[in-house]
């Protein structure tokens, strides 16, 4: 990215790759400007941004409580303030930011539509009953009004208002989108799949998103290229650590959310959630080794040095939720990628290669609202097929190349005998048993992703098999991932 004359210039160009949800791209030009403007609130802000929208939201709620700390009651901090730790998954601190947030100049409406997020994802539907009857009657609140239909289960009540509005009142696209995801989880869960499958569909015509196939699939080509068995041996390693990093392996509604909230029962494991703090080691080990070669190659310039930097760089974004833990969790989307290069930082790091079905994996994906987040691969069954596979690839190499303790876990086994696999990943993890893994659904931490509805009542296995129900839509995915049906 060019080097601005000013900080409002760095500004609007960030802001332009946001809105395009270029978020990788944007994280790195503010990582690069952060160096000029090192005191500038306003891309602090943009960062937080980024981490709420890639679901990295301990990285985003330690950034905003800065930035609340330094100027408080300010609406513009407190409110994605309560949106991260709603969906971090601590509710209290939700409602007490919102709580804060009436006191100063905050939308209302916005305060009592997070207010009803809240009671959503924490199942008090009394109380979410309450927040939806005191907002106004208007076409942007359609879907917040849809979504507390479903969460009683009164589907065909959400369709009838979805069918009757959701295109109406000037909403913006990704508005529309968002409620022909919730059209389509509610037509799936009455069996309607056809229509379920329309309304999906509609959603992924409607996203202007691009895609660049090309350059995503090409990243996974040369990173299993570089990274054979004798250039992994001999990169450089970074300090054994007490703190055991663990990452869960696996692609979006794979199962990784239900494994961690497993995990996260046990007293000796903190779940951190998707972290950002890999890319951003990649960013700065190219200025740390002052590397003439591009990423990936640039990792055979880490010395020793270099490699204990990024190394104290992982732990210190993890300070505020691993105290007192063994073993810290992380589940970022990016690790398929990034797996080899933060086993040789991490070397008492260990990995879990989480498997679903592909075509259950696919239409799940399809079916959910991911765009959200930026995975413009999903508009297509056939780049999502193509996504699936390389990441099936590139994750059968690592198991062949690194050196840190992997473990293949899948999601179908997890669902029908969960106490057999999670005991035989305790042991992996060369920890004590703990009972309690087996009332994952009884967490006081309410799941942090749009996995939640499942994680938060007892294991089911309805999802399994689910594919069938579309089968008659999937030529074009089962055409690609074919050899690995």
């Amino acid at each position: 990215m060019p080097q601005f004359y000013t900080e409002e210039e760095a500004t609007q160009a960030i802001k332009k790759l946001i809105s395009r949800k270029l978020f990788q791209n944007a994280r790195a030009a503010i990582e690069e400007n952060l160096v000029v403007f090192p005191d500038s609130n306003t891309l602090q802000f943009l960062s937080s941004h980024i981490a709420l929208e890639t679901n990295d939201f301990s990285n985003a709620i330690q950034i905003l409580e800065k930035l609340n700390k330094a100027d408080p009651n300010q609406a513009q901090v407190l409110i994605p303030l309560a949106r991260s730790w709603n969906l971090f998954g601590d509710i209290d601190k939700a409602i007490d930011y919102l709580n804060q947030a009436e006191s100063t100049d905050a939308d209302p409406t916005m305060v009592e539509v997070l207010r009803a997020e809240v009671y959503e994802r924490s199942g008090q539907l009394d109380l979410l009953d309450e927040s939806i009857a005191k907002l106004p009657n208007e076409a942007r609140l359609l879907n917040v009004r849809a979504r507390a239909f479903v969460a009683r289960k009164q589907y065909e009540t959400a369709v009838q208002l979805l069918e009757s509005e959701y295109e109406s009142g000037g909403l913006e696209v990704n508005e529309i989108i968002a409620n022909c995801f919730l059209l389509a989880k509610a037509y799936d869960k009455m069996g309607e799949y056809d229509k379920a499958w329309k309304a999906a569909q509609h959603a992924h015509e409607l996203d202007p998103a691009p895609f660049d196939e090309n350059m995503q699939m090409g990243m996974y080509d040369e990173m299993i290229e570089f990274m054979n068995s004798e250039l992994v041996d001999a990169l450089t390693e970074g300090p054994r650590t007490e703190l055991e990093p663990l990452f869960i392996v696996g692609n979006p509604r794979s199962g990784t959310s239900l494994l961690e909230q497993i995990l996260s029962m046990h007293p000796d494991i903190a779940n951190a959630g998707e972290l950002s703090v890999g890319h951003t080691m990649q960013l700065n080990s190219s200025s740390l080794t002052d590397s003439f070669h591009s990423w990936p190659n640039s990792m055979i310039d880490v010395r020793e040095e270099d490699a204990i930097a990024l190394s104290s760089q992982y732990f210190e974004a993890n300070v505020d939720f691993s105290a007192g833990k063994k073993v810290i969790s992380n589940k970022a989307l990016n690790l398929p990628l990034q797996l080899g290069f933060l086993s040789k930082i991490l070397p008492s790091s260990r990995a879990v290669m989480l498997h679903r079905h592909p075509l259950d994996n696919a239409v799940s994906c399809y079916t959910t609202n991911l765009l959200v987040s930026g995975h413009a691969y999903t508009n297509s069954l056939e780049t999502l097929g193509k996504t699936w596979v390389a990441r099936k690839k590139i994750t059968d190499h690592w198991l062949k190349t690194l050196s840190i303790p992997m473990i293949e876990l899948h999601y179908e086994n997890l669902v029908a005998d969960q106490r057999g696999e999670t005991e035989r990943l305790v042991k992996f993890l060369d920890l004590p048993w703990q009972e309690d893994c087996m009332e994952f659904h009884k967490s006081t931490r309410i799941a942090r992703t749009i996995s939640y509805d499942q994680v938060s009542q007892k294991m089911y296995n309805t999802s399994s098999g689910r594919w069938k129900n579309y089968e008659k839509h999937l030529g074009p995915l089962i055409e690609v991932v074919s050899d690995y049906l």
